[in-house]
């Protein structure tokens, strides 16, 4: 288990319990989470080069050297692309499923050593648990996690094709949702993709459209959800305001912030107590 530390840019907190996090990026050409508690920081996932990790950390006051760990959810290389040099650099602890790391080693420019975990498992990083559970997705063993500290809890589930049972039973009662919105049907249908690519990102195993991502939005949506991310959305076929006004007709007269991590720059680091 790492050792109990504060991230810099701030101290320990006293009282009651604050989550932070930034989506440092989200879409086909790099992903990454930043999550911390006032006792450890971890992100899900890299798919950035260490030098953008790095300058998107930076924009949020944060450093590389704070990490305590990083999760991954799955193989493919807009999840993990940035792994090797930033073990080889800063040689933080990876946990991911051995589908993952095994995925990892024969397809892309492997990294040496992660600690493997269950597609079903919690590990302990500080005062944060990260529980992982099993997705949908044409990847070899992917998952998707929940991150709690002490009665908050973070869900974040992108790069699945439909929902679950399992998922939406994990997803539910969280203070903060972080769901792909990756696609507009008939954007995907009608445009550029060869017909492989798309039959693919519509599969069960694929992306969740923006229908999907409101489906079941209305069915994890409550009365003490703090705040929802629409993630890893498509550059060429979907639009923010297409996967907005789903997002915000499935949340009804919820007064609930819906916000859209972007590709290009990290969102602000939110608060939620």
């Amino acid at each position: 288990m790492t050792k109990p530390r504060a991230c810099s840019g701030r101290s320990p907190g006293k009282g009651r319990t604050i989550l932070r996090f930034s989506v440092l990026s989200s879409g086909s050409k790099g992903n990454a989470l930043f999550v911390e508690s006032d006792r450890a920081c971890i992100l899900i996932d890299n798919g950035l080069s260490l030098r953008e990790l790095k300058m998107r950390m930076a924009a949020v006051e944060r450093n590389v050297t704070d990490l305590d760990a990083v999760f991954l959810t799955h193989e493919h290389s807009d999840h993990i692309r940035g792994m090797k040099l930033l073990l080889n650099k800063h040689g933080i602890p990876v946990y991911a499923t051995k589908g993952t790391f095994d995925g990892a080693r024969r397809h892309h420019d492997p990294f040496e050593k992660a600690q493997c975990i269950a597609r079903e498992d919690e590990v302990a990083v500080g005062d944060l648990r990260i529980e992982s559970f099993p997705t949908p997705h044409d990847a070899a063993e992917s998952v998707a996690y929940v991150v709690r500290c002490g009665s908050l809890k973070l869900g974040h589930a992108t790069d699945l094709g439909s929902s679950t049972p399992t998922v939406e039973a994990r997803l539910k009662g969280m203070d903060v949702l972080l769901i792909e919105a990756n696609h507009d049907p008939d954007m995907l249908i009608n445009g550029s993709y060869p017909w492989s690519l798309k039959k693919r990102v519509a599969s069960e195993t694929g992306h969740l459209s923006n229908q999907t991502c409101g489906e079941m939005l209305s069915v994890l949506n409550h009365d003490k959800l703090q705040k929802v991310v629409l993630m890893h959305l498509s550059e060429k076929n979907n639009r923010p305001e297409l996967a907005l006004n789903h997002a915000h007709r499935a949340l009804a007269a919820s007064p609930v912030p819906v916000e859209v991590a972007r590709q290009d720059r990290p969102t602000p680091l939110f608060a939620i107590r």
